[in-house]
């Protein structure tokens, strides 16, 4: 089954992608806090899910 991951986070940024990297950045470093994912179903049902 294929499932729709997202991750949001607002950035102060010089670019989108100066943003972009400043996102990867956070969500690569283990001990970054970024655990919660809005997860869509092939059925388009969005779920919540906070793995902390």
């Amino acid at each position: 089954m294929e499932y729709r991951v997202i991750w949001t986070i607002d950035l102060d940024a010089d670019s989108p992608e100066d943003a972009a990297r400043k996102a990867l950045a956070i969500h690569r470093d283990s001990d970054s806090i970024a655990t919660h994912f809005e997860v869509k179903d092939p059925e388009g049902r969005t779920q919540e899910v906070d793995l902390e």
